[in-house]
């Protein structure tokens, strides 16, 4: 074996060693949402609960800016500043918390403007009131952001296992429950919010500031180069983010609009239980992100192919039997949730199949963040562009069942559109034989669901076909399910390993 297919192994096993702490605890947070979402579905009812998952997008949406798109431009940064060496790393990250916080409580600011003003046709006045109370939280999500970001850099991935595994989710569980039992209806849900934003984001920064040796508080000053170098990579990235935001919560914008807080109710309830496929690729970022940003800046996007290739064949090959079995028991699981939840199915059915797109495809959007991210802002607008369109025909006739489709032709649409400027503009090319293999399985596993009556019996053939189907696949053609194709030199080896054209940047002008 040469030496880069060992290195190229190193960095697979330690993406993969990440991903199965971090997968550990999106277990457990599964567990902790499906509390949460047992909770709000029978204490509370599809209306409250409505309005909550609308107050929660608009605050995620908000989040998505606030944050300056630090999740994933941090990383380089410190990079930079960990080669200087002129001060700690660690003041870098608080120049990043210090632009954070006064962004995200000028949004706070706006969403509670907008939460007082808004019409009712606009915003229910349920969702109105939840939304001024959790708007002060903005700061709170964008600053957890922050921290965690940070600590992943010291590939400490534990900090982000149990801040969002553990203590947010049940933190915000045993917040709803009290709310409920304190009788405050309506402030209930938000409270919960509150209670998990706020004990995570404790835990997170005592987390990143063990990871760094402590932040150096009595000789910190703010820099004016820290917080402009964090500044110039936050526009065009924020952007993406915020309109990334948009493009997977806009539908259920439009069902509230439309439909009003009940139906919002069961179709946030469907989005909630597809939560595990999306976080099969969270599991994987921790330190997935770190290493595709390294392998883009030492062999250019076109020598990243058989790194995003083997992370999305893994990813699908996790994601798709959770599919197979939402087809086989999603009703039964929508009901068990609360009175009227079972009429969500096929819209569950159809986001399920949506997030498998965005979530494991979607690994080629790293190269548009790194290199050029307007690109990726612009796939975001047309993608969003055709969502509203198809929302606003088949939400009133078919419901929420009309919503997800137009979810999934806008992820669809995302989709084909990413392969052909990967492939155009950045000559690189996932190899589709990496990827076959998963779906036909999935497909395989979906038939025998299909047919067989009983919920329980179709999951368990569903899911043998699956595994029996894959197996085959990978003896014909040799494939393995390993990462590879990473690379893992230093960043100081940037400039004399990645040709000029390459290299690693934030552009302003694509």
């Amino acid at each position: 074996m040469t030496d880069s297919a060992d290195e190229a192994g190193t960095a697979g096993r330690t993406i993969m060693r990440g991903a199965q702490a971090t997968a550990l605890g999106f277990a457990i947070r599964f567990a902790a949402r499906l509390l949460f979402l047992f909770i709000a579905g029978r204490l509370y009812g599809a209306h409250l609960f409505g309005a909550y998952v609308l107050a929660t997008a608009m605050v995620e949406l908000a989040v998505a800016a606030g944050s300056l798109g630090t999740k994933k431009t941090l990383f380089p940064l410190l990079d930079q500043a960990a080669q200087q060496s002129s001060r700690p790393v660690a003041h870098l990250v608080l120049d990043a918390a210090l632009l954070v916080t006064t962004a995200s409580l000028l949004l706070a600011g706006l969403f509670m403007l907008a939460a007082l003003l808004l019409p009712a046709r606009l915003l229910p006045p349920e969702a109105a009131a939840a939304l001024l109370a959790m708007a002060p939280m903005i700061a709170g999500q964008g600053l957890l952001d922050l921290f965690l970001a940070a600590a992943r850099w010291r590939q400490k991935v534990r900090y982000e296992v149990i801040g969002r595994s553990l203590i947010e989710p049940y933190a915000l569980a045993a917040g709803a429950a009290a709310g409920f039992w304190l009788g405050l209806g309506l402030w209930g849900l938000p409270l919960g919010y509150w209670c998990g934003t706020l004990a995570a984001l404790a835990y997170a920064i005592g987390g990143a500031g063990r990871s760094y040796g402590g932040f150096a508080l009595a000789g910190y000053r703010p820099s004016g180069a820290g917080l402009r170098a964090v500044a110039a990579a936050a526009p065009a990235n924020s952007a993406v983010d915020l309109f990334s935001a948009l493009y997977a919560r806009v539908d259920l914008y439009l069902v509230g609009a439309l439909l009003g807080a009940g139906p919002t109710g069961i179709y946030g309830m469907a989005r909630q239980v597809t939560t595990p496929i999306r976080q099969v690729r969270q599991s994987f970022d921790g330190l997935l992100v770190p290493a595709v940003a390294r392998t883009i800046g030492l062999r250019g996007a076109g020598g990243s192919g058989e790194a995003l290739a083997s992370a999305t064949r893994l990813i699908l090959v996790i994601q798709l039997p959770i599919l197979v079995l939402l087809l086989a028991i999603g009703s039964r699981l929508m009901s068990w949730l609360g009175q009227g939840f079972e009429i969500g199915y096929w819209a569950l059915v159809i986001l399920a199949a949506a997030e498998v797109l965005q979530s494991a495809l979607g690994i080629g959007d790293l190269v548009f963040v790194y290199l050029r991210p307007r690109i990726g802002l612009y796939l975001t607008l047309a993608s969003i562009a055709l969502g509203i369109v198809t929302a606003l025909l088949l939400i009133p006739r078919l419901g929420i069942t009309g919503a997800a489709f137009a979810l999934l032709a806008a992820y669809a649409l995302r989709t084909v559109l990413r392969s052909l400027v990967l492939r155009r503009s950045f000559a690189l090319a996932v190899p589709h034989a990496h990827l076959a293999g998963p779906f036909a399985a999935a497909a395989a596993g979906a038939v025998a669901v299909l047919v067989i009556p009983n919920a329980w019996a179709a999951a368990a053939a569903g899911l043998a076909l699956y595994a029996a189907t894959l197996l085959v696949w990978l003896r014909m053609t040799g494939q393995r399910l390993s990462l590879t194709g990473f690379a893992v030199e230093q960043a100081a080896t940037l400039d004399k390993a990645a040709p000029a054209d390459a290299s690693f940047r934030f552009e302003e002008g694509d």
